[in-house]
């Protein structure tokens, strides 16, 4: 494993400033390919946030074009680009022999970037198979949303019946 090159043009947003050039809010830039076909960005994720890896380096989630991909992340620490060939699944350990090189984790066996679409993910998946996401853990990533509008309907609708009731 091999540091990664902050000197290359991939690596420059994270490595200058903002009075600079720097666009801190994107997602890394492409820097390369996996033996096992996955792409490799740069250390940022969308929205400038770390990204959320499984024990190879890689998850689920949006890409510098807005696409839902698996994809790996160079990081700042060892190893600096896979562990191993995901997605991990829980089993990078199985893979290492000497040393261990797996990240953390996510604490599932599937890791996607919190905020990613479930349905734009199941479309990505379903290329291959439909029930693969069902089969697996997965890390809380689920955009945060706020009480649908019909709820609000209903509770104003309610309202205004009990005040003419009560009138």
């Amino acid at each position: 494993f091999h540091k990664s090159p902050e000197c290359l043009e991939p690596f420059k947003n994270a490595s200058i400033g903002v009075e600079h050039g720097a666009k801190p809010y994107q997602h890394g830039q492409l820097l390369g390919w996996a033996m096992d076909g996955f792409k490799i960005f740069a250390y940022q994720d969308v929205g400038g946030v770390d990204p959320v890896v499984d024990e190879c380096g890689g998850h689920f989630g949006p890409i510098d074009s807005g696409e839902i991909e698996y994809h790996y992340h160079s990081r700042q620490i060892v190893p600096y680009h896979l562990a191993c060939q995901g997605p991990s699944l829980g089993n990078c350990a199985e893979t290492q022999r000497g040393t261990n090189y797996c990240h953390p984790g996510c604490g599932a066996e599937v890791c996607v970037q919190p905020g990613t679409s479930e349905a734009a993910l199941r479309a990505y998946l379903d290329q291959w198979d439909p029930t693969w996401l069902d089969k697996y853990t997965t890390n809380d990533y689920k955009p945060k949303v706020e009480p649908a509008k019909e709820n609000h309907i209903i509770e104003n609708t309610i309202r205004k019946l009990l005040d003419n009731i009560f009138e």
